[in-house]
């Protein structure tokens, strides 16, 4: 019955697109820019749109910054240490994190650790949830998360220092260059942290967490050259991170630390005709993780290679209707430890895109389509469609639905012992609708969102034991589905601003039918996927001074997949005073955090205790070229 109605309805809406009058008086902006950028500015689905990366949040990575302002679920054993995602009740894997197109996802387990990328190397992060669209075609089936360019366009020097609780120490320096032809920049972000928190054991009893130290360096390098109809730019991105990995509450010291050098270039060749481009895209990987655990006899070293290149084609049609085809290849390969030969995996896409205005009617259409095969393994012909019709000047209707596709990661097949080469891809449908309903009164600005998704996935892929090893199987189907709700509130005169905003999430995400038997997990509960999740911001600014405050509410979790161990609920409170101050062209920002304002004892992961209440301080200064 489900796939009958989204068919009626794709085919109601073709219908009415294509039996238009061309009105030659409106022109659609031409298809520039990236896919995923497209599918945010349209409101083609829900989203977390442009969430500003500002001078106070300097100090911190991009899992922080999830964690505060979206209803995203960030698990993570502590400050610096792996942060993984999960997206509407998804795995790690099916959140997909991209930047100039590329998927950053490690090849060899499929993730992205969100605690090694600075926010201050960019100036927004956006979040998709559902079909997100990325150019390979692979993977996102819960979402993607999207990282915005830091080139403003302008000439800057800027400089900032935080220090904080557990002996944290961070500095970063931002120098951009802009000319009407050519704009270059250098970042460099330190941070280090001893990382020796309080926090209370079993026994209520205060402690100091211990082997948690870290240490951060980042570059990143951009030049874009502009001449003519001709767009040249390259990007370096390298880090060094040296990791302490600290002992879970029941476990015996370890000394276990962790080493990651990482190495990304990007390049972009792209060429504008008077309705079209064409864009060349290539991107090269060199990511070395190294675990050491001496007194377990652990030592994995855990280097990756990427190739990627991608050709983009972009049409204009009659000013309203756009056509984008791309073509991916993806060559990544491993000589780690705890593979037998060389682990390689050599994938490529196709995707094509048509979107379609109907200005008469106030809709707008998107249709994808893409294929993803390699030696081993050819996807069907996925699909996606996505709706937005206006009503009105205050609400806007979106609906999407889409067929998704997700192949093994290198580990997943390759990895000794436990890997299986006989797993297939996971698979399944996913589809969403939501309403966005916006309303100026005088000097107040009110935008109500609700938003209403289910996902059907099969053949979900999970380690599990099997004798004395782990071993990836496809051991489910899963059914996600939930309501999401984002109310915002935006006041404005001449001194004072006030935003507020309210995001609620309820998920439901349960086995539906389970291979293996005797783990008792059918019709339950996923793990580490809280029912609910409430995230609230309040700033206030007065002239030159702000006040923030963010609210962060996590539901119980279950930790056992039979729903019988759990970790209780939490409420997580952080508070932002700022002030800056100008100097004619230039300017300075001093600012104070908070951090678990209300010394909440609370765990992520079981037996992974968080710190108590924390505080920061810092200064920015930002010098411009008049």
């Amino acid at each position: 019955m489900k796939y009958f109605i989204v068919f009626y309805i794709l085919i109601y809406s073709i219908g009415d697109c294509f039996s238009q009058i061309i009105d030659t008086s409106k022109h659609l902006q031409t298809f520039e820019k990236r896919t995923s950028n497209f599918l945010v500015n349209e409101d083609f689905l829900k989203s977390n749109k442009n969430l500003i990366l500002s001078q106070e949040r300097s100090n911190e990575t991009i899992d922080q910054i999830l964690e505060g302002e979206t209803i995203n679920y960030l698990k993570h054993y502590g400050p610096g240490t792996l942060s993984s995602i999960s997206t509407r009740g998804g795995n790690a894997q099916q959140t997909s994190l991209i930047y100039n197109d590329f998927v950053i996802n490690n090849p060899l387990n499929g993730m992205v650790d969100f605690s090694t990328i600075p926010s201050v190397f960019f100036n927004s992060v956006s979040v998709l949830y559902g079909i997100s669209n990325s150019n390979l075609a692979n993977g996102a089936l819960a979402g993607s998360v999207i990282l915005g360019d830091n080139q403003e366009g302008k000439s800057f020097i800027e400089a900032g220092t935080v220090q904080g609780s557990f002996q944290q120490n961070s500095n970063f320096l931002k120098i951009n260059y802009s000319k009407s032809k050519l704009e270059t920049s250098i970042n460099i972000f330190r941070k280090s942290a001893l990382n020796n928190y309080s926090y209370l054991d079993l026994n209520e009893e205060k402690k100091n967490q211990e082997n948690a130290s870290l240490e951060h360096v980042a570059l990143m390098s951009s030049t874009r050259i502009s001449l003519g109809k001709t767009d040249f730019k390259v990007i370096y991105f390298g880090q060094v991170i040296d990791r302490e990995i600290p002992n879970g509450l029941l476990e015996s010291p370890s000394g276990a630390f962790q080493n990651d050098i990482n190495h990304r270039v990007f390049s972009s060749l792209k060429h504008r005709f008077s309705n079209a481009y064409v864009q060349l895209k290539s991107a090269y990987y060199n990511e070395k993780n190294i675990y050491t655990d001496s007194l377990r006899s652990v030592f994995g070293n855990n280097p990756c290679k990427t190739f990627i290149n991608q050709f983009d084609f972009s049409k204009s049609i009659n000013n309203f209707n756009i056509l984008k085809i791309n073509l991916t290849n993806s060559l990544a390969s491993s000589n780690g430890n705890n593979y037998l030969d060389i682990a390689e995996i050599n994938r490529t896409s196709i995707t094509g895109s048509f979107k379609v205005n109907n200005p008469k009617y106030r809709l707008k259409h998107l249709l994808t389509t893409s294929l993803l095969f390699d030696k081993k393994y050819l996807s069907p012909f996925t699909f996606s469609y996505c709706l937005k019709r206006e009503f009105h000047n205050h609400f806007n209707l979106y609906f999407n639905a889409g067929k998704v596709y997700r192949f093994p990661t290198i580990n997943d097949l390759f990895w000794n012992p436990g890997g299986n080469l006989n797993l297939v891809p996971e698979q399944g449908y996913t589809g969403d609708i939501g309403i966005i309903w916006n309303k100026k009164i005088h000097k107040v600005i009110f935008s109500f969102e609700p938003s209403l998704y289910s996902r059907w996935i099969d053949n979900w892929i999970l380690w599990q034991p099997t004798g004395s090893f782990w071993s990836p199987m496809n051991v489910k189907k899963v059914w996600n589905r939930g309501l999401e709700t984002s109310s915002k509130v935006h006041f404005f005169n001449k001194k004072i601003t006030y935003d507020f905003t309210l995001k609620t999430a309820y998920n439901l995400s349960t086995n539906i039918e389970v291979y293996n038997s005797n783990n008792n997990s059918q019709d339950k509960q996923l793990i580490y996927t809280p029912h609910y999740k409430l995230v609230f911001k309040s700033q206030i600014s007065y002239k030159e001074f702000t006040f923030t405050y963010l609210h962060n509410y996590t539901g119980y979790v279950f930790t056992s997949r039979d729903n019988e161990n759990f970790l209780p609920s939490f409420n997580l409170g952080r508070l932002f005073l700022s002030c800056r101050v100008k100097f004619k062209n230039n300017s300075a920002k001093i600012f104070y955090k908070i951090n678990n304002l209300y010394n909440t004892n609370y765990q992520v992961v079981m037996n992974r205790p968080m710190p108590l209440i924390n505080h920061e301080i810092g200064i920015n200064f930002k010098i411009k070229n008049k």
